[in-house]
């Protein structure tokens, strides 16, 4: 009989080079306009770009929205735990990370996911592949949902959908207003007329409502007219209420984007039918790959939350991941293509998944500095 290798023939993974450094970066990229999100006035967006620095001159990279909250300074909080491991032993400064304050764990999760993204793409860049292919792929092209609104009136917004429609994307997503509800039924009908039977749409309440009185009549008028998710009708800690209202739709509730671990996800996946997952805020890859597992398990659809090139390379993985969302160029509501080195590269409505080694998330650390408004070092 064949032994078993003992641990000391196994090849150390540890041994892949170390982090020596982490750098974060809070850039800031105006709109070429105002924009509307939900109740809120935009007019630029924030951005944390932290990159690692390897032993042996590799790099790995991450980004997130900063969202009004210190995600500079809560990079740079968990970034002790990661200086000095290789990217082989992630989980163990993720762990490490999480222990040191447990009850700052929900806020410093977001510096948390940033680090672990980056270790996850100093890995792939590692072994010469493609994140979506260490992970082991499941298909090579992933549909693209564009997202269109943002206070646009409802002709505007016919028109880019019938455009839309014509480039050969089969879903498209409309932010509505959520506290106008002529204006909400105006815009639905609007579109719906403008796209073609075969291209579905679902709809963004972006948090707009406390109650399910509240939400209730545009719900029905999304359902009367074919809308395959109503996305985010209450914030994720009503799950309870989600649930209730998910019993009185039949269209699916889709919610889950600031959700910080699997077991957020876990209730919100026994209230509603379509999660949304996002790298950048839920624990990293490592805590996409777990949400994606449960919705697995669950029967349950997932729609990522924005950042396409990174969640492209999980859609490739999990046949879970229905599409990938994208805030088009075009648009001017997420310049985020300002900054990165790869152009994402679309076709018949897909997007074509990078094959380039990592995460699909490189930048050009020197560009960012023209839109930077701090950056931070730790470590040597």
């Amino acid at each position: 009989m064949t032994r078993p290798p003992a641990l000391s023939d196994v090849p150390d993974a540890a041994a892949l080079p170390a982090v020596t450094a982490v750098e974060a970066m809070h850039c800031r990229i105006p709109f070429p306009s105002p924009l509307q999100l939900g109740k809120v006035h935009m007019t630029h967006r924030d951005y944390v770009l932290v990159r690692l620095l390897l032993a042996d001159g590799g790099t790995g990279h991450a980004i997130g929205f900063e969202r009004g909250m210190p995600l500079l300074d809560l990079v740079t909080r968990v970034a002790p735990f990661y200086v000095g491991r290789s990217p082989a032993m992630r989980a163990a400064a993720r762990r490490a990370a999480e222990a040191a304050t447990p009850p700052a764990r929900a806020v410093l999760m977001r510096g948390i996911s940033l680090l672990d993204i980056a270790m996850w793409d100093a890995l792939a860049r590692n072994k010469g592949l493609p994140l979506w292919a260490l992970l082991g792929g499941a298909r090579r092209r992933v549909p693209v949902m564009p997202v269109v609104g943002y206070g646009a009136s409802a002709p505007a917004v016919a028109e880019q959908c019938r455009d839309l429609a014509g480039r050969g994307f089969r879903t498209v997503k409309v932010m509505i207003d959520g506290s106008d509800l002529a204006a909400d039924a105006a815009l639905l009908d609007a579109v719906r007329k403008a796209l073609p039977d075969e291209v579905a749409f679902g709809i963004d309440a972006h948090w707009s409502w406390t109650t399910i009185a509240d939400a209730m009549p545009t719900c029905r008028r999304a359902e009367e007219l074919g809308a395959i998710f109503i996305e985010d009708p209450f914030l994720p800690q009503q799950w309870r209420t989600i649930a209730e209202l998910q019993t009185q739709l039949r269209v699916p509730l889709a919610v889950g984007e600031d959700v910080i671990d699997r077991y957020g996800f876990r209730d919100l996946a026994e209230a509603a039918r379509i999660l949304r997952v996002d790298a950048s805020v839920s624990g990293g890859v490592t805590g996409a790959i777990e949400a994606l597992h449960l919705a697995t398990i669950m029967d349950r659809e997932v729609i990522p939350h924005v950042f396409p090139a990174l969640h492209g390379q999980l859609a490739a993985a999990f046949p879970a991941a229905r599409c990938v969302e994208m805030i088009l160029p075009e648009v001017g509501a997420d310049p985020v293509d300002r900054l990165f080195a790869e152009e994402a590269r679309i076709e018949g409505g897909d997007l074509l998944v990078s094959e380039t080694p990592g995460a699909a998330i490189a930048f050009d650390w020197d560009k960012a500095r023209d839109f930077a408004l701090r950056s931070e070092r730790v470590g040597e």
